[in-house]
């Protein structure tokens, strides 16, 4: 049974998604902030991946950074808790 491209394509993204969540959770068990910083920093590459694969708006590494930049001060805020406040 050979699927059609459309499919394949989202079973990559379905495969992508589960890879950084997995090794998000992973991760989260010693730092959760530089999970969600992980998290936001592959949304944004993807975003704008997809917008370039599909030549939909202008692909602009700022847009990039600006989609991973919260979770990148996320991860500064809970660097700066008290340890074992999380736990």
């Amino acid at each position: 049974m050979t699927l059609p491209r459309d499919k394949l394509q989202h079973l990559a993204m379905g495969l992508g998604a589960a890879a950084v969540t997995l090794l998000a959770i992973w991760l989260a068990q010693w730092q959760l902030g530089a999970a969600v910083a992980l998290v936001t920093t592959a949304f944004g590459g993807f975003y704008e991946w997809q917008q370039g694969y599909r030549g939909e708006g202008q692909v602009d590494l700022w847009d990039a950074a600006a989609t991973a930049a919260p979770g990148w001060l996320a991860w500064a805020a809970l660097a700066s808790l008290p340890p074992g406040i999380l736990t």
